[in-house]
């Protein structure tokens, strides 16, 4: 009978660990959020690169060199932060605004 108890107190206490853990991953992480952030300041700064006058061009790609290489270093720090899904799906959307702006570049 003691034995019975022992078994179900782990039990609940197991399950009721479990379900926390699986409400509070639930959320959207502030990780995830703070690499949306910068996707989108990289992706109006792509925006703006378009409209900029030939002199301003060289200021510009250095801010967007800088967003590539925040990028590369919050990628790698929040690799165990957030989900391999939600990594990918941010790293496509990166690509995508990278592939923009090179496509810009290169009909500079």
């Amino acid at each position: 009978m003691i034995r019975f108890k022992t078994t179900l107190n782990f039990v609940i206490v197991f399950s009721a660990l479990l379900g926390l853990a699986l409400v509070i991953g639930c959320g959207s992480s502030a990780e995830k959020q703070a690499m949306t952030d910068l996707l989108q300041q990289y992706s109006q700064t792509v925006d703006a690169y378009s409209s900029v006058g030939q002199s301003e061009k060289a200021e510009m790609e250095e801010k967007l060199n800088s967003y590539k290489s925040k990028w590369s270093d919050m990628k790698m720090e929040m690799d165990g932060h957030i989900t391999p899904q939600a990594l990918d799906q941010l790293d496509n959307e990166y690509q995508q605004i990278t592939k923009k702006y090179a496509s810009m570049a290169g009909k500079s």
